[in-house]
């Protein structure tokens, strides 16, 4: 090779290098200018609850598919985040409204509307919409709705739609709650284009077609389900929130996976295969967390209550004499201290200890009180009677052993012991997984079965209509007293405090009376995260809000 051709291999090296040297500063200027994903964009959250009928507020009456709806949808008013003990109007913030007004007879509410709000598919969101969302649910009617259960149709008269931008309730009654109602997920509004003839239900494969929800934080895009149980969610931040430029969600991408059972819940979180435990997780569990520093235990206000149901139709649960036996028989404490390890508190009435105007009624039967029972269920009036040491009365007790409420098959066996150490009864145990469960509520045959509440809103109310009024038939129990309904709509029917106070008061002496439902206990709040995880709110409304929580 002459020293002519070296000279121009060597030229052309250096100008190969030259290229790919200005190859690597413009890829590395661009990489340096160009958007950057975020870090921990991606949050996992590990659950063993489950969506009961659907995610559509005109049927929908779960705590699971609530926080889904909340997620995904949007109401006129929300309720803040980290609110006390005595929440109350002060706490109620703008949603799809921006103000809001009542009469002074309070049977008239005037909201204006927020502007510019889009959904999907760039219609303007406005007062028609809202109209449309609840004539229909109050129109449809669902029995195991929310709109049943809360008693819309005693509560709104009409909704008027005003203007463009402003919509008018007109209420048959002073519902002292009515904002904090309109704060509920079941008053969240629901696309325009919903059935007004039946609810939305899940569509396999089509996470869209499942959910009538639309201005939420979030957008569903994924709905798996295998043999029928719930199995992954997935939710991406949605474009058209009305308050993104707040930063909300603040984490880009959601997923929500369903476990079998807590125990394999608490091992997830543990073994960092994902960044959030919420419900439900074991009490022993819980302690065991709390040692570990690979973990953080979150804790705050609970108002879920746990009961026992009475199928009010069925000999001899037909009886109050007989429910008032049982429910004298109950060890509460044995529940609380045996199960749950002191995670929970006694519970004397279905108002949770802490609300206004609990009268922790129940106390006058007392735990334990065996002699009671004794000599009530001896009594030859009661059908089939008496009952006895020879004779003893047969309780079928029913619960779920899916993970839907933490540890039922614990609960039911601490009070079959309970009940059984009587010596007048006898108590025969039936699991079902929640789907089953759900469905065999309705069926209306199971005698005496174990069931929890959390709030719609916050205020008694909703601790007291739709478990003992008998419009409010999502429990499929049966009760049905003329002197309970017409003193639970005193309690629902004026804003005066003193009126309220005496008519819960009223409502709980007839409730031992009667004893459809006896409350067990009250539990506080748990989650369990990552220790970098923020924006846990455990607060009194009991909401579960997603689009707060992101990793720092």
């Amino acid at each position: 090779m002459s020293i002519k051709d070296s000279k121009k291999g060597l030229s052309t090296t250096v100008a190969i290098g030259a290229i790919v040297l200005v190859i690597i500063v413009v890829l590395a200027a661009w990489y340096l200018m160009a958007p950057k994903a975020e870090a921990n964009e991606t949050l996992i959250m590990g659950t063993t609850d489950s969506v009961e009928t659907s995610l559509d507020p005109a049927q929908a009456y779960d705590f699971f598919a609530w926080t889904v709806i909340q997620a995904t949808g949007c109401g006129l008013v929300q309720m803040k985040e980290g609110t006390p003990n005595g929440a109350g109007v002060k706490d109620i913030i703008p949603g799809l409204a921006t103000k809001w007004e009542s009469s002074a007879d309070g049977k008239t509410w005037t909201f204006t509307l927020r502007e510019g709000v889009k959904w999907s598919d760039g219609t303007e969101f406005d007062a028609t919409h809202v109209k449309r969302s609840f004539d229909r649910g109050i129109t449809m009617a669902l029995p195991e709705g929310a709109f049943v259960g809360i008693g819309f149709d005693g509560i709104i008269e009409s909704v008027e739609v005003v203007s463009k931008y402003q919509v008018k309730f007109h209420l048959k009654i002073a519902f002292a709650p009515f904002l904090s109602l309109m704060a509920s997920q079941v008053t969240y509004i629901v696309k325009p284009d919903a059935p007004l003839d039946a609810p939305v239900a899940y569509v396999e494969g089509n996470a869209t077609a499942s959910s009538p929800m639309d201005l939420g934080p979030y957008t569903l895009v994924n709905w798996t389900r295998k043999a029928g149980k719930d199995y992954e969610m997935r939710f991406v931040a949605n474009p058209n929130y009305w308050d993104k430029d707040a930063g909300l969600p603040k984490t880009k991408n959601f997923i929500i996976r369903f476990y079998a059972d807590a125990t394999a819940l608490g091992m997830a979180i543990d073994a960092g295969e994902i960044d959030i435990a919420y419900r439900q997780l074991k009490s022993a569990d819980i302690d065991n967390l709390k040692t570990k520093t690979n973990v953080k235990v979150w804790e705050g206000t609970g108002q879920f209550i746990q009961y026992i149901v009475f199928q009010n139709k069925i000999p001899p649960f037909d009886d109050p004499k007989v429910r008032r036996a049982i429910a004298a028989a109950l060890n509460r404490t044995a529940i609380v201290q045996t199960v749950f390890l002191g995670h929970r508190t006694n519970l004397y009435s279905m108002i949770p200890n802490g609300m206004a105007w609990q009268t922790a009624a129940y106390k006058v039967l007392g735990d334990a009180n065996y002699s009671f029972t004794k000599n009530t269920l001896n009594d030859a009036t009661i059908y089939g009677g008496p009952y006895n040491e020879n004779k003893k009365l047969a309780v079928d007790l029913w619960y779920e052993n899916s993970g839907h409420y933490p540890q039922s098959p614990d609960i039911a066996l601490v009070i079959k012991d309970s009940l059984e150490a009587s010596g007048v009864m006898t108590v025969k145990l039936n699991g079902l997984d929640w789907p089953a469960y759900y469905e065999k509520r309705k069926e209306q045959n199971m005698r005496v079965y174990i069931y929890g509440w959390y709030p719609d809103y916050v205020d008694p109310d909703t601790y007291i209509y739709p478990f003992l009024h008998s419009k409010a038939l999502w429990l499929f129990n049966n009760y049905n007293n003329s002197k309970m309904d017409s003193v639970v709509m005193q309690s629902r029917s004026t804003a005066d405090a003193t009126a309220r106070e005496n008519a819960y008061k009223t409502v709980q002496e007839i409730m031992v009376e009667d004893a459809p439902i006896v409350p067990m206990f009250q539990r506080k709040e748990y989650a369990v995260t990552k220790p970098n995880i923020k924006g846990v709110y455990l607060d009194i409304a009991v909401q579960w809000r997603l689009w707060l929580l992101y990793a720092e």
